[in-house]
């Protein structure tokens, strides 16, 4: 026999197990089972209602099986895309793409790695001039292809992901293709809660990378270097500062 009334919807629905309670009668009843005895079942389900079920009427119970619940899955994955603005002397704006994947070795702590792709835009303005023109002319670095940074990364969020919550993290390490230098990036954003498939995220940061680029100049300035071009050039090493606004999805 069942008996039913009406009840407060479930505060903790995001993060309890469903199941399905299948009745002899044929009927199902969907919602999570708050108390089980040997003798009957406490169902409620999202609609608000408390179902108190009978074992005898019950033919088996489905347990639905979440595809993700930050409580307990370790396994983390984040794409991101955005926009940087650089500052100082050089400078370059890129938009950029950033993955990560690792593991939340607890609900709040992450530890992972990824790969990044930065396309870099040059702002001639603040490169100096090359020096073998008659005219002066501003430099171009000439960045053919964008900088693929590789980086470990940590990440604390300050409530549980099941929850909304602020994040703040840290990401090192080095551009290999393309460009050689060192990366590295911190960042703050917010975590937005949305299914049992993926989350939302925003953040702004700092990035700064190492490279080298060609300033042009005339053959037999000191240090000067050959390019196959038949112009010369000396090899400059320069760091370059920039902060980001970016947005992504986390699974």
């Amino acid at each position: 026999m069942m008996a039913f009334a009406m009840t407060t919807q479930l505060m903790a629905d995001d993060i309890v197990p469903k199941v399905t309670i299948h009745l002899r009668n044929g009927q199902t009843l969907e919602g999570v089972i708050m108390s089980r005895t040997e003798q009957q079942v406490l169902l409620s389900t999202l609609d608000g209602i408390d179902y108190t079920i009978a074992m005898s009427d019950i033919d088996h119970i489905d347990h639905a099986a979440r595809k993700k619940n930050y409580d307990t899955a370790k396994f983390r994955g984040f794409i991101d895309v955005g926009y940087s603005l650089g500052v100082g002397e050089p400078r370059n704006d890129f938009w950029l793409i950033e993955t990560s994947f690792g593991y939340a070795i607890t609900p709040r702590a992450y530890i992972g790695a990824g790969i990044g792709l930065h396309s870099f835009k040059p702002i001639l303005k603040s490169y100096p001039q090359r020096t073998d023109k008659a005219q002066p002319e501003e430099n171009d670095p000439n960045w053919r292809y964008p900088f693929i940074p590789i980086y470990a990364e940590g990440r604390y969020s300050f409530k549980n992901e099941s929850q909304n919550t602020p994040w703040l993290s840290l990401k090192v390490g080095a551009t290999f293709i393309n460009h050689k230098g060192f990366y590295t990036s911190p960042s703050i954003g917010y975590h937005f809660k949305s299914n049992q498939y993926f989350s939302f995220n925003v953040g702004a940061g700092y990035a700064l990378h190492t490279a080298h680029y060609k300033l042009w100049c005339t053959g037999d300035t000191p240090g000067a270097i050959p390019d196959k071009s038949g112009s010369s050039y000396l090899d400059k090493s320069a760091m370059f500062h920039n902060f980001f606004l970016k947005a992504g999805v986390e699974f």
